[in-house]
């Protein structure tokens, strides 16, 4: 997928996970908490996985196309730390693909 949707998705990805691999520090690793992403990451994430719900790809397809393009961001960061970081962001594409927006219903 190389639509702008995927290149803006990869340059905020690649953003926030060198600021999170500057602000990192050890309480915060031994915490093991899912890192929180920005709002604008956030439906970036949204939007790719619609994007590839729509062209009929399985959520397995979807998180295996997600990965590839999000692996070539920040070399130089450490796999432990980029695992963390995907790790948040799984979850919230799969969340996506399956049409949950992450809004409660009102009521």
């Amino acid at each position: 997928m190389s639509s702008p949707a995927s290149k803006r998705l990869l340059q905020l990805f690649e953003r926030e996970l060198r600021d999170f691999s500057a602000h990192r520090t050890p309480a915060v690793a031994a915490a093991k908490r899912p890192r929180p992403v920005s709002r604008e990451l956030d439906g970036q994430i949204a939007e790719f996985a619609a994007h590839v719900r729509t062209t009929g790809s399985t959520p397995e397809q979807m998180l295996v196309e997600l990965k590839t393009l999000l692996s070539r961001a920040a070399p130089e960061i450490p796999t432990s730390e980029r695992s963390e970081m995907l790790s948040s962001i799984t979850g919230r594409a799969i969340d996506a693909f399956f049409g949950n927006t992450g809004t409660k219903p009102k009521g």
